[in-house]
Parts: structure tokens; sequence; C-alpha cells
């Protein structure tokens, strides 16, 4: 016969017994377990790989955007001068076929191309040398990256180059798609075009709404690779209803660019 608490009558040593309670069970654990160094399981180690590669995604797309980000746009505002370089660019030595210009202390290139008598070639500190129009010089008052050339004392055109530090495994044209999509916020922004070049170049015409340029601006801006695989933007800008002179400062530009 047993009763509560746990005893019981033993008949063979005629007495009560009272029954060891077993130890209780112990609590289950509030949260599943855990490998170590992992805070969410196996699929939070999933996402903990996943996040960085998504961080890397998006700079690549964001430094998409700054390929055209990088080009001045220009509000006709004042802007705050840049650190001027160490050099100007200055104008190249003369290479017998072209217009020439005083020497300057940098070694010559080998061969330098022949341009047009409206241009003059250049040697930029930004390590190449590059066509502009003749009288234009190096401006230092931008806010945006790599070197600009303009007429002095007017705004409303310019050429700029500068190297593109995408990875070599976004495309030209994709890198120029995604910077045309991120200007497509801007005031009176208009694509042109969009497209690839020989030489596994591409190019983009865009216009927007620009003080500088007296009302609408065209930008054209080409990516092109130099033979040790680096790549390049050469972009030239000027009024809209000027664009045939647009299209030759660029074509001048492209045509010349050495790089050193």
């Amino acid at each position: 016969m047993a009763t509560g608490g746990g005893a019981r009558w033993n008949p063979q040593s005629q007495r009560w017994e009272w029954a060891e309670q077993p130890p209780p069970p112990p609590r289950p654990p509030s949260y599943p377990p855990r490998p170590p160094g992992d805070g969410q399981g196996g699929r939070g180690r999933e996402r903990s790989w996943r996040v960085p590669l998504l961080v890397a995604l998006g700079a690549a797309v964001v430094g998409g955007c700054a390929v055209a980000g990088w080009f001045v746009l220009g509000d006709g505002e004042p802007k705050a001068p840049a650190a001027a370089p160490s050099a100007p660019g200055t104008p190249a030595p003369p290479s017998g076929t072209g217009p020439a210009a005083s020497p300057t202390s940098s070694s010559a290139s080998s061969t330098l191309p022949s341009v047009p008598p409206a241009y003059t070639v250049v040697r930029d500190d930004g390590g190449f040398s590059v066509a502009v129009p003749a009288g234009w010089e190096r401006s230092h008052d931008e806010t945006g990256s790599g070197s600009f050339y303009r007429r002095p004392g007017d705004r409303s055109a310019l050429v700029q180059i500068f190297r593109v530090t995408e990875s070599d495994g976004v495309g030209a044209c994709e890198l120029l798609r995604t910077s045309s999509q991120a200007l497509g916020t801007r005031p009176g922004y208009q694509e042109v075009s969009l497209d690839p070049v020989p030489g596994g170049s591409c190019e983009l015409v865009y216009e927007y709404d620009n003080q500088e340029s007296h009302g609408r601006r065209r930008a054209i801006e080409r990516i092109t690779a130099a033979p040790d695989g680096r790549r390049w933007a050469l972009l030239a800008a000027g009024p809209a209803a000027d664009g045939t002179a647009v299209r030759a400062n660029l074509t001048a530009a492209v045509e010349s660019f050495r790089p050193e």
C-alpha cells in the first residue's frame, strides 16, 4: 500500500519506507544550442558571410555611380578651391608632326600624337599626356576627382581625366549605365546614348540643366583601357547648343591620350 509523499508499507520488513526521490530533470534551454563563434546557428553563419559579400557588391555599385559622380556637374555656385598638385599640367615637348609647346622637366614620350591646330598636347602630373583646346589650362578650383582643363575665366566647358578604380570585373558599359541611373535624379537629366566602342571601351552621352553652360550642358564620358590594363575616364562637356565642339574636344582627348 502506498500513500502520498512517497511512503509505502514493506511487508517483508514490516515497516514504512520512503522511496528516494529522483533528482528533477534539467530545465530545457531557452534557445537552441549554437555552434562556437556563431550567434545565429548554421543559417546565421551563412548570413555572416553573405553580409560582407552584399557590402562588397554595394561598394561596387556605389563605385559605379561615382564614375559619373566624379564629374563636376556644376551649378554655377562658387566652389571651395581644391588643393593644387605639386605641378600643373604643362605643354608637352614637340612631336615633330603636331603643334609644339615649351618643354617640361619630365622626359618626353617616345612618340607624341599629332593633333589639330586648335589643340595642344599637355603632360599632366596625374601620369598622362593629353590634347586640350589651345589656351586651356589646368584648373584647381574643382570639387571633382582627377584633372580638369578649362579656358581661363570661362567655366562653360571643360575636359576632365581621371583613373577608374572600380574592379575590372565590372564592365565599362555597366559602370556607365549605373552612373546614368544615379544621375537620373538630377534636374533635367537626359541620357542621350550609351554604347560600346571598339577596344573594350564604352561611351555615355548625356545632358542636364546647368548654369555654368548657360542653361543646358552636354557631357560625353568615355571609359577606355590603357595598354597596361588600367582604365581611365575621359570627359568633355560644354553648352548643349555647341555639341559639335564638345564632341571634337572628346575626340582629340581620346586620340591623344597617353598614360605614362
